[in-house]
């Protein structure tokens, strides 16, 4: 404890401002990281809202026959179920 109380005022001036500048860098660090993981949620979060909308958006057939022939078109084009 001796030896802290020796060090000149300016040192501690010095390794105050480090461990401030130590601090800063790894508060920008983790907020950063945050803000990826944030964005990254609302692009997760965009995609559903847009399958959701493309399938809100499909006509379903009334009866049997009609879902027959749109199965047999969907097969024709290539498209995976």
């Amino acid at each position: 404890m001796g030896g802290w109380l020796a060090l000149g005022s300016k040192v501690r001036g010095w390794l105050y401002a480090a461990g401030a500048v130590s601090v800063a860098i790894v508060v920008a660090y983790f907020r950063g990281k945050s803000d990826a993981e944030e964005a990254e949620h609302e692009r997760e979060l965009n995609e559903y809202v847009e399958t959701r909308r493309r399938m809100d958006e499909t006509t379903i057939p009334n009866d049997a026959h009609d879902v027959r022939e749109w199965l047999r078109k969907r097969g024709q084009s290539g498209s995976d179920l």
